[in-house]
């Protein structure tokens, strides 16, 4: 009696192949070692969101000076001395890739919002699908402290987890923000400041 063949796939055989010309021992290590770097991989961009939030927030309140025109909530009321009309950014529709953009080169036609990439509407660094050429004067200042790539992202990532969406703000926004015992977050508790 013969015993029964064995059902070899091309795979199978390809595998066993490999196995004899590249002396590779077993193929299930070099699988097992790729999924552990794929997770190794994914891991870091979890914790990394994380401090790009808190360093976003740190660059909101000082570096770029956000709070001065968008107020430190972002709602737009911003410091009695900015220019105002700042957009209410607690209730923009605008998404990820937009906010980088206006971040980065500001808005053209006059108004105060400033370009934060030192780079922004320089040759092969064009804005919204133009030049610096084609906006003329309409062309936003520059800020008082350029931000990197890194940077933009980071207050984009912290204004999409604390500020896009989130209603008007409250009281445990207040302190999130400046601390517990503010004295602006004291009013707010008080009800003389909503």
């Amino acid at each position: 009696m013969t015993p029964p063949r064995e059902t070899v796939y091309a795979g199978r055989r390809r595998i066993e192949w490999l196995k004899k010309r590249t002396h590779m021992p077993d193929p299930t290590a070099s699988w097992a070692f790729a999924a552990a770097i794929t997770v190794a991989l994914t891991l870091p961009a979890t914790a990394q969101t994380a401090g790009d939030i808190a360093l976003g927030k740190r660059l909101f309140q000082a570096k770029a000076e956000c709070g001065h025109c968008h107020g430190w909530s972002g709602d737009g009321a911003g410091d009695p001395l900015s220019p105002g009309k700042a957009a209410n950014l607690r209730e923009t529709k605008l998404d990820h890739d937009q906010l980088v953009e206006i971040i980065r080169c500001g808005v053209p036609g006059g108004t105060a919002m400033p370009h934060f990439d030192r780079f922004a509407w320089t040759e092969g660094e064009n804005c919204f699908g133009m030049t610096a050429a084609d906006v003329g004067d309409k062309k936003p200042t520059g800020p008082t402290s350029y931000l990197s790539k890194r940077e933009v992202e980071a207050i984009v990532a912290y204004l999409e987890a604390k500020v896009i969406g989130k209603g008007p703000p409250t009281v445990a926004d207040c302190e999130e923000f400046f601390g517990a015992g503010s004295p602006l977050c004291k009013q707010m508790a008080g009800g003389r400041r909503q």
